[in-house]
Parts: C-alpha cells; sequence; structure tokens
C-alpha cells in the first residue's frame, strides 16, 4: 500500500466533505467560502513549524498541527450559522482515521517482522494478547519517534 501524505488526503477530503453538504438536504448548506479558508489553514502548516525552528522549538507532529489549525478554524467561524460543526468533525475523523491506519500498518509489519527475525511461535498468543502487544508497540514507537524528531532537529539546529 503507497504512503498518503495527509495534507494531500485531507485536501481532497475537503473537496469530498463540500460535496457532501452541498447534496446532503439533512445539513445546512455551508458557505463555499468556508472550503476555501480551511485549504488556506492547511497551507499554513509547514509555516508553523518553521517558525517554531526560528525560536529554537521542536517541531510539531503534522496531526497535531492539522487539528489545532482545525480548531482554530471551527473557532473562527463558530459565530456563522452557515458553517455547520459536522464540517470539521468529518475533517478531524479523517485525520484521526489517518493516523490509527498508518500506526496500524506500521506495527503490523514490524511485530511480524520481529516474530519472522527471532522465530516466535506465536501460535498459543490470543488475538487480545496480540492486540495487546501491537498496542504497546505504537506507544512505544510514537515515543522513539519523537525522541528522533527531537534529536534530527537539534542537529538541524547546530548547522
Amino acid at each position: 500500500m503507497a504512503k498518503v501524505n495527509i495534507l494531500d488526503l485531507l485536501q481532497n477530503t475537503i473537496e469530498e466533505v463540500k460535496q457532501g453538504n452541498r447534496n446532503n438536504p439533512n445539513e445546512p448548506t455551508a458557505d463555499p467560502t468556508v472550503f476555501d479558508f480551511l485549504k488556506g489553514k492547511l497551507g499554513e502548516i509547514h509555516q508553523v513549524n518553521q517558525e517554531r525552528k526560528s525560536r529554537g522549538e521542536r517541531p510539531l507532529k503534522l496531526k497535531d498541527l492539522l487539528k489545532g489549525k482545525l480548531k482554530e478554524a471551527r473557532q473562527q467561524h463558530k459565530d456563522n450559522p452557515n458553517v455547520p460543526d459536522s464540517i470539521f468533525d468529518r475533517l478531524r475523523d479523517k485525520i484521526d482515521e489517518q493516523d490509527r491506519n498508518r500506526q496500524q500498518e506500521r506495527s503490523q509489519e514490524s511485530i511480524a517482522e520481529i516474530i519472522n527475525e527471532y522465530g516466535i511461535d506465536v501460535s498459543r498468543l490470543s488475538r487480545n494478547e496480540l492486540n495487546q502487544i501491537q498496542q504497546r508497540y505504537v506507544a512505544d514507537n510514537d515515543k522513539l519517534d519523537e525522541q528522533y524528531a527531537q534529536y534530527i532537529h537539534q542537529l538541524n539546529q547546530s548547522r
């Protein structure tokens, strides 16, 4: 499976939400300018990390930046009756879904590789136990990723 760039995915999702909103008789049709506004917010993502870099701060995860920008957009449009909250909810859900899928694929591949590399017989483990191993792997890997992101950032700062 090819890796999906989450920014591209959300750009496409914004278009899908726009079409779905327009075609859904049970939801107020949103002011079309909100979708351009949302695309603009996505465009600010890389600028945020550049600004953080210039201040000597560590970069943030793309997922966290995206959720922050969606929160900003929701806040800026909270009083606009022509912008239903469901638009922001669907985009947030898509970010979470993409992150869960990425983590699940990564952990399944890595755990399978560990099992094969060490010749471990897992036939006596239950599906629940294997899921617990996978969840622990994801949590441990998130911590390791953050440490490496910090290390790369520090090396970059010293140049």
